[in-house]
């Protein structure tokens, strides 16, 4: 029964994490702006804010391949666990990027 319910919650986390790949293309799209100000491309917190949402690409292709591929191969529990690391790393963007805009207010 415990392996039925960690292979569903792995199908469900693969259709997220392709389905979070179409808005990400978008923001990859938008984000290459932020280096339109002339000297951007030197400055090095527009590079903190830029890489890690064209990096994300890659690191969720790679993640769904990896999981699928563990999965098929019956091994639940790493695929699982694997499948999860595009969005621990997308929440963990959203809370830094969070607490880099407030004291950036301040």
């Amino acid at each position: 029964m415990e392996n039925k319910k960690i292979k569903t919650a792995t199908i469900i986390l693969l259709v997220i994490v392709m389905v979070s790949l179409l808005p990400w293309a978008f923001a990859a799209f938008t984000s290459l702006f932020a280096f339109d100000k002339p000297g951007s491309e030197r400055d090095p917190s527009v590079w903190m804010i830029v890489a890690p949402i064209l990096a994300y690409g890659a690191i969720a292709a790679g993640c769904i391949i990896a999981s699928a591929i563990l999965y098929n191969k019956n091994r639940p529990l790493p695929a699982l666990i694997i499948i999860a690391v595009p969005l621990a790393a997308a929440i963990l963007y959203a809370l830094i990027m969070g607490v880099y805009a407030v004291t950036m207010i301040r």
